[in-house]
């Protein structure tokens, strides 16, 4: 099933502030602020990307070619919040809502279940057929776990001392790594 995900409503908010990664990197003027607002952005959809995480509150639409078969979809993004919708599209490329009584939105692993007497959408055009609309993240920055913000710290930290990307194994990368570990897939381990 070919699929891609595009971002609707970035974060509103980063998990950390400037002033927060202007204090952990010792710096006291204002002259690379843009630089430093930039790492942790940069920082942020790198730890999303690794760990299939949104930090923050984000609005996001999964687009596939068709509807699987199986009776639940697995978003790629958690922790999920919410689905705002379900649409299809025909092959005349009319757009239908499916009804949210025909699926259960099962947050705590991240997916949509068919009820038992509904069924995917049928008859639909050969390309992006199927759109799901939810919206994934930990809420407020401040609800975004200790490991995840100390793995954003770290990588701000390492792009602003050393700007050539983060490869090999290194201290750095192993702590990284340590802390993305237990949310690796979405889920928190240990």
């Amino acid at each position: 099933m070919l699929q891609s995900l595009e971002v609707v409503s970035a974060p509103s908010t980063e998990p950390i502030t400037t002033a927060e990664a202007k204090a952990f990197l010792r710096v006291d003027h204002a002259t690379q602020d843009d630089l430093i607002d930039d790492l942790i952005t940069a920082a942020r959809t790198r730890i999303e990307a690794d760990a299939g995480l949104s930090l923050v509150t984000t609005t996001w639409d999964l687009t596939f070619d068709t509807f699987p078969e199986e009776r639940a979809i697995v978003l790629p993004r958690l922790p999920l919040a919410s689905v705002t919708s379900i649409t299809s599209y025909n092959d005349d490329d009319t757009a239908a809502t499916l009804s949210s009584g025909d699926y259960l939105v099962d947050t705590a692993q991240g997916r949509i279940a068919l009820d038992d007497d509904a069924a995917w959408p049928t008859d639909l055009r050969t390309h992006s057929a199927g759109v799901v609309r939810f919206v994934a993240g930990y809420g407020a920055a401040s609800a975004v776990p200790q490991p995840l913000r100390l793995a954003l710290y770290q990588l701000v930290a390492y792009a602003f001392e050393q700007p050539v990307p983060l490869v090999g194994v290194d201290a750095v990368n192993q702590a990284y790594g340590a802390h993305l570990a237990a949310y690796r897939g979405g889920q928190r381990i240990a």
